[in-house]
């Protein structure tokens, strides 16, 4: 979802200064981040309601 944000953003280019491997080699507790469980669509009928709403005729 963050790609597809920046891209409709109009945004056009994000440049990152480093990987994810290249900041855990520099600072090894940056890889420490706890894993977060996801569970997705939890609840498509609601979330595409303001999309459908917006859609032009």
């Amino acid at each position: 979802m963050c790609a597809d944000g920046i891209t409709r953003s109009g945004i056009g280019r994000v440049v990152h200064a480093l990987s994810t491997e290249q900041l855990v080699g520099l600072n090894p507790q940056s890889g420490d981040w706890p894993k977060v469980a996801q569970e997705s669509p939890a609840r498509f009928d609601e979330a595409r309601a303001p999309i459908d709403a917006y859609r032009p005729s």
